[in-house]
């Protein structure tokens, strides 16, 4: 008969020798649990939709009326002011593949007539959606034939203009396009080191980013995303396209005030 020993013996050898268990793995968050939102589009296709609130990101309120820019001119009184009707108005930020030909899988705009102000954003999910995502944004832009852009009319205005040709996507063009940067470059550029969108950020808004995406890095994720599925570098994607088009509203704004 074994004694209390060796069956305590025998006991330690059975755990020892026993598999180890592996630990379960990590469950990835889907993309609704990473940005929010939900699908939308129809039969020709669906992409993501994410709206946030100004609130939440702590930005200015809704226009109430008509914005009045004073002319953009150095000396003042030069060139009459500029007054667009929020609800022709559009503020548009694209983000991209990184390089013509590759496709627009982020586009985010604010509607400044509808309060409370929001950032809307049309997402691809992969490279076949941006089809999808051109005609929501079409819809989304059909009564707005003011485009209020940082350097949109050398980047995202071509670009638009280039992927909605591809897709056959009729995309009205602008009637008129409000470019904050050389907007900018007149009113401020012999006050500042150079007028990029951190500069006056930090400068004329009094704020600093922190943690945000460098620009150059954008594409990058996004493609990482295609390959894999993990939808968490996607967070930070579109806050910085968020926080974009809250810089370029609280710099029109600024815009409008006198010199």
């Amino acid at each position: 008969m074994k004694s209390y020993r060796d069956r305590l013996d025998e006991l330690r050898i059975t755990r020892r020798n026993r598999p180890a268990v592996a630990a379960p793995a990590h469950r990835a968050k889907t993309l609704a649990e990473v940005l929010g939102g939900r699908e939308v589009g129809g039969a020709r296709g669906a992409c993501w939709l994410v709206e946030t609130d100004f609130d939440r990101l702590g930005g200015a309120a809704a226009a109430a009326g008509a914005i009045v820019v004073p002319g953009l001119r150095r000396v003042p009184h030069t060139r009459p002011p500029l007054v667009v009707d929020p609800a022709r108005a559009v503020v548009l930020d694209i983000e991209t593949g990184g390089f013509s030909g590759t496709p627009v899988f982020l586009a985010g705009v604010v509607l400044p007539d509808r309060p409370p102000l929001r950032v809307i954003q049309l997402l691809a999910r992969d490279y076949s959606e941006e089809g999808p995502l051109l005609r929501e944004l079409a819809a989304l832009l059909a009564d707005r034939d003011t485009w209020i852009t940082f350097n949109g009319r050398a980047f995202d205005e071509p670009f638009l203009r280039d992927r909605a040709t591809v897709h056959r996507v009729p995309l009205t063009r602008p009637t008129r396009h409000l470019d904050l940067l050389p907007a900018a470059r007149r009113r401020w550029r012999e006050s500042l080191p150079n007028c990029r969108l951190v500069t006056l950020e930090r400068h004329v808004l009094g704020r600093t980013r922190v943690g945000d995406v460098p620009s150059s890095e954008v594409p990058d994720l996004f493609h990482h995303f295609v390959r894999t599925g993990a939808a968490g570098p996607l967070g930070p994607v579109l806050e910085h396209n968020r926080l974009d088009l809250l810089t370029s509203v609280e710099l029109l704004m600024r815009l409008t005030e006198p010199t």
